[in-house]
């Protein structure tokens, strides 16, 4: 099994020498084999990264955009060299204004895989307090809003894995359980168009929601339109490395899933669920 949602640092850290040092890199990796993973993924945020900063007007996006991206690839691939069962991975948002930006940062590079993810709606944070969709937009309208970005990002055909499908759920309130039904229909359905796969993320027993992201209605829908997945933890801590892999499993496994895919190289293939 691999990890394929992991990041070096918390979000607000510095991604400095000390993060890209070998050995931050190795206690990664060690709690995946203590894990007994057969590989990581690192899959950092490409708004942490300057290349990447005309893409955000916001200025905690702003803020954030201080990092090489050159010195992360490098750091990962010596690693991945000397041979650490390490996949280089990146997360990137769909900005629909300004996605030419960050297409153009991460060309030119092997990837293993381009996680998609939704962070922001209408100028607020989907899974930050400090700048919280939630203050400025009524939860229907938010979950609209969400569900229409992170449809348009998996069909855009630019991404492998669309990343915590229902992740506002654990920042904010549900929307009416008609609106709840047809966003889990709408990224399904996306989901399935694009043949694109998603995650399965144990992050979410970490936050309010405790509960998987995608949630057992969710993760239903996804299985029965033949949605691939992956196994992910959204880890920003080496003790959160592979995190609760076997109730991922479990969860699969009660949707009906029977395998699970694993990336390299933005190649995917099937494994049994196990």
């Amino acid at each position: 099994m691999v990890d394929h949602h992991t990041h070096l640092a918390p979000d607000d850290d510095a991604l400095d020498e000390a993060v890209l040092s070998v050995e931050t890199i190795t206690a990664h990796v060690a709690a995946a084999m203590d894990r007994g993973l057969d590989a990581v993924c690192v899959t950092e945020h490409v708004y942490r990264f300057r290349v990447a900063k005309p893409a955000w007007q916001h200025p905690y996006w702003q803020g954030q955009a201080e990092w090489d991206i050159d010195a992360y690839w490098e750091a990962l691939a010596e690693a991945k060299e000397i041979g650490f069962p390490l996949r280089i991975g990146i997360e990137c948002d769909w900005l629909p204004e300004h996605q030419d930006v960050l297409v153009d940062a991460l060309a030119g590079r092997p990837w293993d895989v381009i996680l998609g993810s939704i962070h922001w709606v209408h100028e607020g944070a989907v899974d930050y307090d400090l700048y919280s969709a939630f203050d400025v937009i009524e939860p229907d309208a938010l979950w609209r809003g969400y569900v229409d970005r992170y449809a348009r990002a998996a069909l855009s055909g630019q991404f492998d894995v669309m990343t915590h499908a229902d992740l506002p759920k654990s920042f904010g309130p549900l929307p009416a359980p008609a609106v709840l039904e047809q966003a889990y229909d709408d990224i399904a359905d996306a989901l399935a168009e694009a043949g694109c796969c998603a995650e399965i993320s144990t992050a979410g027993l970490r936050k309010a929601a405790r509960e998987i992201y995608p949630g057992p209605g969710l993760l239903a829908r996804l299985c029965a339109r033949g949605v691939p997945v992956v196994l992910s933890s959204d880890a920003h801590e080496p003790e959160n490395v592979g995190f609760a892999f076997d109730q991922a499993r479990r969860a699969a496994a009660e949707a009906g899933y029977s395998e699970v895919m694993e990336f390299s190289g933005r190649d995917r293939r099937a494994v049994p669920l196990g």
